[in-house]
Formats: C-alpha cells, sequence, structure tokens
C-alpha cells in the first residue's frame, strides 16, 4: 500500500514542481515561447513573403463563389435548430470576424511557403511550421492587420483607476495584451496534420476516432451513484460563469456573404461535397450509435473557430481567437466592448438597464429573440446581458440576474452615500466592486475546492503582480481542462421551497436558449434554492443526457457537448493528452498500462479500445480520464492547466483587487470588506425572497455549513460605508 501511495505521490510532486517554477521567476511558461527551432539553414527572402500572402489573399477570395452557390441552395442554418443553438453560443462579432478574414490569409500565405520551402529542406510539417513563425508578417500586405495587435496606452489611460471595458491598456507597455479580440495562449507548439491547419491525425496517419464514437464509448459505463455526495450544482454554475468571464471562442460565419455555415443536410444527414463550407468539420456519426440511431443521424454540425493573429504577428500556424477579455473582469455582465457596454447601461445613477416583471428587476429583453434564443415567435422571452451565452440554461440566467441585480444594488448604496457623484463615478466604483466581489469569491471559495486546498495553498504564494505575467488564457485550459466541469452538470434541475423540499424538477432538455421560465413568480428563487441543495453529477467520462444528446434540442434530437468539445481541441490543433501529460511532470506514456499511474483499470481498458496508441488521446479525454486526487475536483494534468491559468489570470491583471500598485488600489479596510463576500450572500441579498442559506452554497448543507439566516452574522455582508467620499 506505501509503495501504490509513494508511485501516485511522485507524479504529482512533478506536476506542483512545474506549476511552481514557471511563476517563481519572471521567464516564460511555455515551452512554444522558448523558439527552439531546427538546426537548418532556411532562409525566405521579403519577395517571397509578400507573394506568399498574395497567394493566400488569392486561396480567400476563391471561397466567394462557392459561398454564393451555397446561398442559392439555401445550405444555412435554420432557426429552432440544434445548429442554431451553436450560433446563439458561439456568435462572432464583426471585429472577430475581420480580424479572422486576415488571420486565415496569413495561414494559407504560411501554407504557400511550407510548400516552396520545406521539402526542399528535408523538414518536417511540424518543424517547418515552427521554424517559419521567426517571420513577420509586419512588411506585408498584412501589415495595416498587425496594427491592431500594437497599441500605444496614452498616460490617461495607464493611470485610469477603472480598468477598460475591452481589457486594453491593463498592461502598460503593451495595450492590447489579454484584451478582447487576441489569441489564446498557447502552452505547448500547435499540432496540426499539415503544421498549420488541419485537424490532427493518429500517430499511424489514418484518422482519428469521429469525436461522438470516443463520447459514446466511454460514455456508456455505468456506476452506482451518479452524484458528487459533497458539492451542489453552484459549484458546476461557477465553473460555467468563470468560463464565460475568461473565453468564449467564436465560430466562422461566411466570408462574403456573413451567412450562418450549416455543415449537415435536414435531419442530421451528410451533405453532398459540392455543399460543404471549408470552416466545416462535422462530426460523423457511427452507423450503431446508442442514442443517434434511432434518429438517422450520421452526422453532427461542427463549425471551425474564428481564426486569430498570433501574438508576434508571425507566419505560422493557425491561432484562435478570444471574444471575451483574457482577465476575470466581469465581461459577461458588462460586455467586452465599449459598445455593448453602452447597450447594457441606463446612464442614471450608475445602473444597469433592466425589465421590471411582478414588481421585480430582470435582465433587458432582446429586441431579437428568435436570433438570440431558440425561439419561433419575437413576442417571446429572451435576454440580453454582456455575453450571448446568458441564455443558455435557467440557471446561468439566473447567475447573470443576480449579478445584475448585486450591481444595481451596490451603485444604489453608494450613490445615496455620494449624492455628488455623476452616473459615471456611480456606474465605475459599482463595476470595480462587483469584479472584486467575483474575483475575491473565484478564487477564496471555488479554486480551494477545484485545486484541493493543500496544493492551493502552496502554489498562492506566487500572487503577487508581475508585468512580466502574461495573463492570457491558454488555449487548452478553455478548449479542454475547464470544458471538463461539464460532467458535473445534471439534466433535471430541482425546485426547492425555502424548507428546502423539492416542489417540482425542469429537465434541462426544454430550457435551452428557452429562458422565460426565470421570470416566473416563484421560480428564480426555486431555482437558486436547487443550485444550493442539489447535489452535482461526479466528474468523469459520463455526462447527464440533456447535454450528450439533447444540446440545444430542436424537440427530436440535440447535440453531444462532449463531442464538440473533444471536435474543438483538434480544430485547435491541441496536442494530445500524452504531451500535456509531460508539460506537467508525468512520465511519457508509451503503453496504454503506462496510464495506470493515474488513471483506473477499467478506464484504460475503455480507452485502448476507442483509441490505436495512447499518443492518440485527446486532452480533454485524457485529462477527465485521470482519477482525481486529495481533495481535488481533478487529476494531475488538468490540476497542473488550471493552476498554471489562475496563477497567470491574478499575476498577469494590474487591476486584480488585492494588487497595491494599481493606479488607485483600494485601502486596506476596503480590501477588509470585500473579503467577507461570499456568493452565499449574492443569493441572499438579490433573489426574490430567500431568507436562509448555508454560508459554502458550493458545498451541501452539512455539519458546521447548516442553513442560515440571510440576516444574521454568519452571512457577512460587505459594509459599502467603506467607500463614502468623507472616509477618504
Amino acid at each position: 500500500m506505501k509503495m501504490m501511495s509513494r508511485k501516485l505521490a511522485m507524479p504529482l510532486l512533478g506536476v506542483l514542481l512545474w506549476v511552481i517554477s514557471i511563476h517563481a521567476g519572471v521567464g516564460s511558461s511555455t515551452k512554444e515561447d522558448q523558439n527552439v527551432f531546427p538546426g537548418h539553414q532556411l532562409t525566405i527572402s521579403e519577395k517571397d513573403l509578400n507573394r506568399s500572402v498574395l497567394f493566400g489573399h488569392g486561396v480567400v477570395n476563391r471561397m466567394l463563389r462557392l459561398e454564393t452557390n451555397l446561398g442559392w441552395s439555401n445550405v444555412d442554418v435554420k432557426k429552432g435548430t440544434p445548429s442554431h443553438g451553436q450560433v446563439i453560443v458561439s456568435h462572432p462579432e464583426e471585429q472577430a470576424l475581420k480580424q479572422g478574414r486576415d488571420a486565415l490569409v496569413a495561414a494559407k500565405a504560411t501554407m504557400h511557403l511550407m510548400n516552396q520551402f520545406c521539402d526542399k529542406h528535408n523538414l518536417s510539417p511540424a518543424e517547418c511550421s515552427r521554424h517559419i513563425t521567426s517571420y513577420s508578417l509586419t512588411d506585408t500586405p498584412l501589415e495595416l492587420s498587425c496594427e491592431i495587435l500594437h497599441k500605444s496606452c496614452s498616460q490617461e489611460e495607464i493611470l485610469s483607476q477603472y480598468r477598460s471595458i475591452d481589457g486594453t491598456c491593463n498592461h502598460k507597455n503593451d495595450g492590447t495584451q489579454g484584451s478582447a479580440f487576441t489569441a489564446y495562449k498557447r502552452l505547448l507548439h500547435p499540432e496540426y496534420l499539415d503544421g498549420v491547419q488541419e485537424l490532427r491525425r493518429s500517430v499511424s496517419k489514418k484518422q482519428l476516432p469521429s469525436a461522438r464514437l470516443v463520447s459514446g464509448r466511454l460514455g456508456k459505463s455505468k456506476r452506482l451513484d451518479d452524484s458528487n455526495s459533497d458539492l451542489t450544482l453552484a459549484m458546476m454554475l461557477w465553473s460555467e460563469f468563470v468560463e464565460h468571464d475568461l473565453s468564449q471562442t467564436v465560430t466562422n460565419k461566411m466570408v462574403y456573404t456573413d451567412k450562418t455555415i450549416e455543415c449537415c443536410a435536414p435531419g442530421g444527414n451528410r451533405l453532398s461535397p459540392r455543399y460543404i463550407h471549408p470552416f466545416c468539420a462535422p462530426i460523423s456519426v457511427p452507423y450503431d450509435d446508442h442514442y443517434y440511431s434511432e434518429h438517422d443521424l450520421d452526422c453532427m454540425t461542427y463549425v471551425r473557430s474564428v481564426a486569430a493573429f498570433r501574438s508576434d504577428c508571425s507566419f505560422g500556424p493557425l491561432e484562435q481567437v478570444n471574444q471575451a477579455t483574457h482577465y476575470l473582469d466581469g465581461s459577461q455582465i458588462y460586455g467586452f466592448t465599449v459598445k455593448k457596454s453602452a447597450i447594457l447601461r441606463s446612464f442614471d445613477h450608475g445602473q444597469l438597464e433592466t425589465t421590471v416583471k411582478h414588481k421585480r428587476d430582470f435582465l433587458p429583453v432582446s429586441h431579437k429573440p428568435s436570433d438570440d434564443c431558440q425561439l419561433s415567435d419575437d413576442s417571446s422571452v429572451c435576454f440580453i446581458s454582456g455575453d450571448s451565452r446568458v441564455n443558455i440554461n435557467p440557471q446561468l440566467t439566473v447567475m447573470h440576474t443576480l449579478w445584475m441585480r448585486e450591481h444595481n444594488r451596490v451603485a444604489k448604496e453608494l450613490a445615496e452615500m455620494n449624492p455628488r457623484w455623476d452616473d459615471e463615478r456611480l456606474f465605475q466604483e459599482a463595476r470595480r466592486i462587483v469584479i472584486a466581489e467575483i474575483q475575491h469569491i473565484t478564487y477564496n471559495e471555488w479554486l480551494p475546492l477545484v485545486l484541493g486546498k493543500k496544493y492551493f495553498k502552496k502554489i498562492q504564494k506566487y500572487s503577487q503582480y508581475n508585468d512580466k505575467v502574461d495573463a492570457s488564457v491558454s488555449n487548452s485550459f478553455a478548449t479542454a481542462a475547464v470544458r471538463g466541469l461539464y460532467s458535473l452538470m445534471d439534466g433535471k434541475l430541482n425546485l426547492y421551497n425555502e424548507n428546502r423540499l423539492v416542489n417540482s424538477s425542469l429537465n434541462l432538455r426544454n430550457h435551452f436558449n428557452n429562458p422565460s421560465i426565470v421570470e416566473e413568480p416563484g421560480y428564480l428563487d426555486a431555482l437558486i434554492r436547487g443550485l444550493a441543495t442539489q447535489s452535482s453529477q461526479k466528474l468523469d467520462l459520463r455526462f447527464a443526457e440533456d447535454i450528450s444528446s439533447q444540446l440545444f434540442s430542436n424537440g427530436v434530437y440535440g447535440y453531444d457537448v462532449f463531442s464538440l468539445d473533444i471536435q474543438r481541441g483538434r480544430d485547435h490543433g491541441l496536442p494530445t493528452y500524452n504531451a500535456y501529460r509531460t508539460l506537467c511532470g508525468l512520465p511519457k506514456a508509451n503503453t496504454f498500462d503506462d496510464l495506470l499511474d493515474v488513471m483506473s483499470p477499467e478506464v484504460v481498458q475503455s480507452l485502448s479500445k476507442v483509441y490505436s496508441s495512447p499518443r492518440d488521446i485527446d486532452l480533454i479525454v485524457g485529462g477527465i480520464s485521470e482519477k482525481s486526487r486529495g481533495e481535488s475536483l481533478f487529476g494531475p494534468t488538468f490540476r497542473c492547466i488550471v493552476a498554471d491559468q489562475f496563477l497567470r489570470t491574478r499575476r498577469g491583471d494590474r487591476y486584480f483587487y488585492t494588487n497595491e500598485n494599481q493606479p488607485v488600489p483600494f485601502s486596506k479596510v476596503q480590501i477588509a470588506e470585500i473579503g467577507k463576500v461570499t456568493l452565499a450572500r449574492i443569493f441572499c441579498d438579490n433573489a426574490d425572497n430567500i431568507t436562509n442559506m448555508q454560508p459554502n452554497v458550493l458545498k451541501k448543507i452539512m455539519s458546521g455549513n447548516e442553513l442560515k439566516s440571510c440576516e444574521g452574522s454568519d452571512i457577512p455582508r460587505v459594509n459599502l460605508r467603506m467607500w463614502m467620499e468623507s472616509r477618504r
């Protein structure tokens, strides 16, 4: 037994040492940043670079004819379909699409260079694409497009006491670092079949198993108990809320016609090749699929993510854009563009816009509900917020509603205490406090449960702001690690009364992008109590049926969230699970038996039946397959990716609420007040009529976490009098 414990402890120690080592100093946190190129003398002239960009433009321009034909043939997304649900939650802004088109030209230009030069020097696609990243786009026809990556911040912007809406000028010397519409960060060099853009294949060069085949086969395992005995659904929902704050991956639309892209025929069958857009990477469904075969569905639409320029504006493999800001800054509440933020503000006493129903404040409603929700009637209820995913499920809509109310509650109190403050001052001060509350809850309630308290404490000392740390969200975090937490979701949402007895329940499949239930009397409170009372599912390879076959359902069938996430990892060129486990300090797995150091024999056996080699396993699949260790939700690989992300999210954010070196830091007494906030207090203050809540709503009601009165001192309040102007 002691020998087995020691065997498990060594990999975990390696993971911890890797995470700490990259944050103990000021060096790079990624292997890609080391820029180790092969020793070949490959020289490309400026003339060749310019020719390649013109070639790339020509390739993209040829899409016009195809897109025109697709328009004539009426091949696009129809409202109310599962594909429509995907379009809503991954809706790209015009700025993302514009950059995506130019970044696609750069990718095609890179391919042209590789075809011209790399074969001559006997370089593999991976070696060649890595070498070509040393060449810049700055002196090519794409030079103007590269200027969006360089913003010189004015002294006023640098000294502003409030963070910008779009994340710019957080870093004094690199104005766009971490801002909206910039590329995800790489922890490892991307892995594409051709080195630039084509989806990865098996090490045997054969096609990888279909993402749906992987999801379907691995999700078949049975277990006696699906629920997690300690954690509530609030744990899952806060994970989703934080994910939406830090990242939004958006999908392409047609380059020239701006229409949506459909990759499968009506009814879920394959399209004829002449109707398939180049941005399509549809997921094939096995003929014997345990669910979809009943509906004769053999194709699941997947549209590739919008491309982004590399952060140094170089040639090289495809990168993907993060439409959200890379900071934990409430962008899902306030928006990530000045235009969107203005739509959400009332410009009166610092308040956010609301609609009133049954004498209660709710989010503002969409004027295009059939576009913004999966609804056929434009008179139906559909909400807007800072993020297009606000309506994805009722619990998330509730969370957005609570934080809108929290902002307005804080702004109202500030206005009463500081009658001289104008609307802008009230809005910005309230926003600043709300962001600090979100940061505090994330780092003091949520993250210790995700990483485990002991692990969290060991890395927490590396938390001071450092301008050499890049807070940008890693592709592996946004596309794999944080997505694994969707395994905690339950398809049945119980509705509880104040005595915590179940009144009724909702089936999640009936409420995707259909949020009207939230504003019906009593439902908002019942859903909040459900979040704090109902057990989450366990984190493993099984997903609730409502998201494994009914996601964005059209009433007959929906899509599979796990299949989509697996395909997205391949689309983004994420290296394999084996590559990341090695990065995180675990030994390389050459055989399936080598996985037994962090996986159960049953899981390893299942993986061996799906993949032909352990070197083929997708990151999200391998990460979820690992056994959790200690108090952590994750096994070692995902724990290391998440720990790296949240260390950088804190260390690289000049405006993080505890940073004493921001232009106007919070006072010590203000930080002490923010330190009192809990998600329980947010529930108490902003629900309609909830009188009791347990202090830690991420954990079940139990001894030491019993229900307490919302009016008592067991659930502390933030004293906003510390923000009274006269106190300064």
